[in-house]
This record gives C-alpha cells, structure tokens and sequence, in this order.
C-alpha cells in the first residue's frame, strides 16, 4: 500500500490556498461594509445563557467562509473526472452555503436553517450518495441497508453540518479541525488511491488553510455559519461518498474517529439541553472550549488541545481502518 499524490492533487491545494490568502482580505473588507459581522458582548452580563458566547472584543467580519468557498470551487472548477455523485455533492455544498449565508445576514429562524440543511441532504441522496450496506464482521459479505441506509445517511449528513458549527466558537477552532479532519480523510483516500475524491478533499483543506491565517488568535474574521456549515456538510457528504468506494465499515471508521469531538460535542449538546427543557435548536454557553474559557483557559490553549486531540484520533482511526483493510 503507498501512498499516492497526484499532481492534479498538488495543484488543487496551491490553487485553493493561494485564492483563500488573496480572497479573504478582500472579503473581510466587504463583510465589515455590509454590517455581516459579530459584536462584541456589550458587558460581561450581555453573554448569557441561551445565545453563543463572544470571545470577540471588537467588529469582526463574518465573511471568511466566504472566501473558503469561492477558493474551493474555482479549484474543482476545471476538474474533468468529476461523477454525478460528487456534483450532487458539491450541489448541496452550494444550498448549504446560500442559505447560511442568508442566515449570516438576516438571523434567520433556527427551524427554516434546517430545512435548509434538509433540501441539501436530500439533494445529495438523491444524487446516489447513501450508505448501503455494512460489513458484517461475523459472517463476511455486506448487510444491506435499505431504506435504512437513506435515513441514516440523511441524519449523518445533517448532524455533522451542525456538529462543525457547535465547536466554531473560538479562534480558530472549527477551522482547525476541519482542516485535520480534511487531512486525516486525504491521506486514507491518498491510500486507497481515491484520486479525484483525494483532489476535492485537498482543494477544501487549502482553502481552509489559506483562512487560518487570518482565523487563528487574535482573529481578524470569522468562519460565520455559511463557512462551518459548509466545511461540516462537506465533510459528512465526502465521507459517505468514500463509503461508496470502499467497505463502507471502514471508512466511517476513519470518519467517526476523527469527527470525535463535534460528534461528542452534539451529543452532550442535546442532552444538556433537552435536560434544561430547552430546544435542542437554541444555543446556550454549556460548550466544552466555553467551560475551559470560563476556567481561565486561554484561546490558543484551548484551540491547540482541541487539534492535539482530534490528531490522536485521526490517527487511531486511519491505524484503525487501514489495519483492518487491505
């Protein structure tokens, strides 16, 4: 097994990092222009419980997602091998993306936001991109899903787009992660010698990457929900789409293991929340980087336990899937 890089691959990440470093400068001007931004808390009192906590002291643009995507799709854009599945993919990624943006400017209710999500989900699924069957690991062969595998599919794609946005509540954080989950998901299709999907998943992380620098502490602008959505539906989308291509035990696997913390994030979210007798929808400051914040934990110390952990546990779950298949 080696592992194997393209050169359309090479150029997929340098076109999207370099379009993300130009790109976003010019979009953090526009954002602080057209007012889509976020304001710092008025007082210590103003963060309370039930709306997201600013970490941010003064107007911050939230047009970086912006940016990532332009970078992204003007990478793909020239791509001649892409299949039907992935430009349902990227279909969905485009109403993800319009719709939150909308959400960025005009605080749009939390139910519409999810019907948005839906359409996209739906989209993607009716394009092919489903999982089908499982591994069954006691008898070989496959378990087939059935119209099993549409509804989970529908409800990974959906939770993993909100499950990126839960963490994106400090500097560079959800962009961070996103862009080792990005990695960890190339480097197994760079394996399994996924060439085009390993293409995407490089375009994407340049673009991501191209942002941070302007993302990370002291931040100079902000994903907003059209970026963290984006990157969160791109991920589960991808993720499913590899499952098609391999046994789809195993890539969920890499998957699972390396979307950890928002997965454990959401979770504990709707728990918390559920417990409080409050919508699972609504936003409240329980999150675990708030808690280490309110603990008088610093953003760059939160932020770099965050990637030192999603690290560990890509690497369990690339250890993981590629011991187990061959």
């Amino acid at each position: 097994m080696h592992l194997v890089i393209t050169q359309a691959q090479l150029w997929s990440f340098l076109v999207a990092l370099v379009l993300s470093l130009v790109l976003t400068p010019g979009f953090m001007k526009l954002g602080l222009r057209l007012g889509i931004t976020d304001k710092p808390a008025a007082s210590a009192e103003a963060n309370i419980d039930g709306q997201r906590y600013r970490v941010n002291r003064k107007v911050t643009p939230r047009t970086g997602g912006i940016a990532i995507v332009i970078a992204f799709m003007v990478s793909v854009f020239f791509f001649d091998s892409l299949t039907m599945q992935l430009k349902g993919i990227l279909v969905g990624g485009g109403i993800v993306f319009i719709g939150m943006l909308l959400d960025d400017m005009f605080d749009i209710p939390a139910l519409l936001k999810l019907l948005i999500q839906s359409v996209a989900a739906i989209v993607v699924i009716a394009f092919g991109v489903r999982v089908t069957a499982f591994t069954n690991f006691l008898h070989g062969g496959f378990i087939p899903l059935g119209i099993g595998g549409i509804i989970l599919t529908y409800f990974w794609i959906v939770g993993i787009t909100n499950a990126l946005n839960l963490i994106d509540g400090l500097d560079g954080l959800a962009g961070g992660v996103a862009a080792l989950i990005l990695l960890a998901m190339f480097f197994f299709a760079a394996l399994k010698g996924m060439a085009t999907m390993g293409a995407i998943l490089v375009a994407l992380l340049g673009a991501v990457l191209g942002f941070l620098v302007f993302n990370y502490n002291p931040a100079k602008v902000f994903l907003g929900d059209a970026g963290s959505e984006f990157l969160g539906f791109m991920i589960a989308s991808l993720s499913v789409y590899g499952a098609l291509k391999l046994p789809t035990t195993v890539m969920f696997i890499v998957s699972i293991f390396a979307l950890g913390i928002p997965i454990v994030e959401t979770v504990s979210s709707i728990f918390r929340r559920t417990a409080r007798h409050k919508s699972p929808l609504k936003g409240d400051n329980g999150h675990f980087h708030y808690l280490l914040l309110f603990r008088g934990w610093s953003q760059r110390r939160i932020t770099t336990l965050y990637y030192l952990v999603t690290f560990v546990l890509c690497s369990i779950g690339l250890a993981i899937a590629l011991l187990g298949v061959h």
